[in-house]
């Protein structure tokens, strides 16, 4: 029993090594490409309120002619 224990002590020790020595940086382009996308929603979220803030009093001030 006591040497199972210790071989899947040692299996774990050395998959945790490997694990920690990774210099890959794989996924960093997946990070890019959401933090991308992300600033182009906030950019067009910003965007859009100002726009609909300018259409919607632009057309209030039209005078279209007829009393309330």
């Amino acid at each position: 029993m006591k040497s199972a224990l210790r071989y899947a002590w040692n299996r774990a020790r050395i998959r945790l090594a490997l694990a920690r020595n990774v210099t890959s940086d794989a996924g960093s382009s997946t990070t890019e490409w959401v933090l991308t996308i992300m600033v182009a929603i906030t950019i067009a979220t910003v965007v859009g309120g100002i726009l609909i803030s300018e259409f919607t009093s632009a057309a209030e001030s039209i005078d279209l002619g007829v009393n309330r």
